[in-house]
């Protein structure tokens, strides 16, 4: 069973690891997504660098991987302590990705929002949360993202209303009856995702954090070149 459970969880940090918003933006835009803005490979700083389809789509990819991984682990028959560790570890993967640190010594700035979106989906999907444990993290950052945009007509800074949003996270699951490894996955979970927004609490600190389209004061628009099939029309 240990080498099972081994096995799983360095698959999960693999599937983690795969780099979606660096693979897209390199192959559509010919850039390194890592040299703009934040230098994380998520989808906010892929929107600002790659625009808001390569946004969405790596959205969409680092959601999916977190999202097979836990429900491939039930589906594979382990138990529901394992199917946490698997979760905890695609998350892992994506902060901290073996790929960049093999093939260049150092790692990804990943911060695995999406990667929890798809967590606590998967989660909720084989029965492990309630699937209002799973839909009012997110529900919260819709309206903190949108509230402004909506009332005061400008996007405020994302940062914050993720970082709130992760933070409900265990304390929705407490207050859920969620209790064992589920909710040390929880809080696992807004532990790591807070530490991954070092750099964003002291931009937040010292007042020079940018706006959601807004980019980073200390770096320079990014070239960007047209979309591949623009090239061939022209």
């Amino acid at each position: 069973m240990a080498v099972q459970v081994a096995l799983v969880c360095v698959v999960a940090y693999l599937v983690g690891s795969l780099p979606s918003g660096y693979l897209l933006v390199r192959a559509m835009r010919g850039l390194d997504v890592r040299e703009f803005g934040s230098h994380n490979v998520g989808a906010i700083n892929v929107f600002r660098v790659g625009g808001r389809w390569l946004g969405i789509a790596t959205l969409l990819a680092d959601v999916a991987k977190a999202l097979a991984v836990v429900v491939g682990a039930w589906a594979l028959g382990f138990p529901a302590w394992v199917v946490c560790l698997a979760a905890f570890g695609v998350m892992l993967g994506h902060s901290l990705s073996v790929w960049f640190l093999l093939a260049e010594g150092r790692l990804s700035e990943g911060k695995s929002v999406a990667c929890a979106l798809g967590v606590v989906t998967g989660l909720a999907a084989i029965g492990l949360w309630p699937w209002y444990v799973a839909a009012l993290p997110p529900a919260l950052w819709l309206t903190g993202l949108l509230g402004p945009r909506l009332l005061l007509g400008h996007w405020e800074r994302i940062s914050p209303v993720t970082m709130t949003a992760i933070t409900s996270v265990p304390v929705i699951a407490w207050l859920a009856g969620v209790r064992g490894p589920g909710l040390l996955l929880a809080v696992g979970m807004a532990v790591l995702v807070l530490a991954r927004h070092k750099s964003n609490i002291i931009r937040l600190w010292r007042g020079t954090e940018p706006r959601l389209g807004e980019r980073h004061a200390t770096e320079p628009s990014p070239p960007v070149p047209p979309l591949r099939e623009e090239v061939h029309q022209t």
